[in-house]
């Protein structure tokens, strides 16, 4: 054993003797639970397959985040197409404000 791992074997003892990495009860708080991936198999044809790893190659990606961003796609549309969509009016201005889509908007009074 050379003088390094002596001298680390020691500090660890006084370390262990002194309490140090000790897990004190209550001192701590309870993290947000992590979400757990899960493995899902599908079936693919082999043309689509192929035509999936030229687009994941082009982008630089793993077949598997090509898919998954896909995914997230479907789930993201499906979700907004099924928002209601709320319109709001507002009265009682007496200032108009010029906007891009009026030609007008900018002439000089």
């Amino acid at each position: 054993m050379s003088e390094e791992q002596r001298e680390n074997k020691e500090i660890r003892r006084e370390q262990l003797e002194a309490g140090v990495g000790d897990v004190i009860p209550g001192a701590g708080s309870r993290g947000k639970p992590r979400r757990m991936a899960q493995m899902v198999s599908v079936r693919l044809d082999g043309e689509l397959v192929s035509r999936l790893r030229v687009v994941a190659k082009e982008r630089n990606v793993t077949l598997s985040d090509l898919l998954r961003e896909g995914a997230e796609r479907i789930v993201q549309e499906t979700y907004t197409a099924a928002q209601p969509r709320l319109n709001y009016t507002i009265s009682g201005a007496s200032h108009r404000y010029p906007t891009a889509a009026d030609p007008h908007a900018y002439a000089a009074n």
